[in-house]
């Protein structure tokens, strides 16, 4: 069972990156595909580069709420161990608290790649565990403002993270969303 209360508590982490990347085939957002660095360079490195835009920002923090929005539904129905305040959690918390993940999240990313390019590391190359544990960590970072949902899972999240993203990802390639599998 906390299995399950890790993954609804994460998900709209898990969503938020995962809609930042697809919302390249968004075409109400175009206009916001600046990069967020603009474009500029620090000591003759891209500070981010190009896959880090605002619309991916914007819309990855959007689906994490809408995720959000969804379990404050769910969790009316469900009786949680580990999350037993959920149930009477109200629908201002679920927004503030799955903002907090969706965004944290996607600054965990951004944090990654500013690091990926001082380090010389190409956009788009892999670098594990970084790649499958940023958007975790800056999500729980993030949602620690409000709520934290303990060391026990905590601890399970980051054993389930890398899977969840190894399978995604795959998934993501062979719909043909991706253009590698990791």
């Amino acid at each position: 069972m906390i299995l399950l209360e890790s993954l609804f508590f994460i998900l709209p982490t898990y969503v938020a990156n995962g809609c930042a990347s697809l919302s390249t085939s968004i075409p109400i957002l175009k206009n916001w595909s600046t990069p967020i660095d603009f474009g500029h360079e620090w000591k003759g490195k891209r500070i981010l580069g190009d896959g880090k835009t605002f619309r991916g920002i914007l819309f990855g923090t959007f689906c994490g709420i809408l995720v959000g929005i969804l379990e404050f539904f769910i969790a009316k129905h469900i009786d949680f161990q580990h999350l037993g305040q959920f149930k009477d959690a109200t629908l201002v918390f679920f927004l503030k608290l799955s903002f907090l993940l969706g965004f944290g999240g996607l600054v965990g990313d951004l944090v990654k790649s500013l690091i990926k390019r001082r380090l010389g590391i190409k956009r788009g190359r892999p670098w594990p565990p970084f790649d499958q544990t940023d958007f975790l960590i800056g999500g729980l970072l993030f949602s620690s403002l409000l709520y934290f949902p303990g060391w026990t899972m905590t601890f399970i999240l980051f054993i389930m993270t890398p899977v969840v993203h190894l399978f995604s990802n795959i998934t993501a390639y062979l719909l043909k969303l991706k253009d590698v599998w990791w």
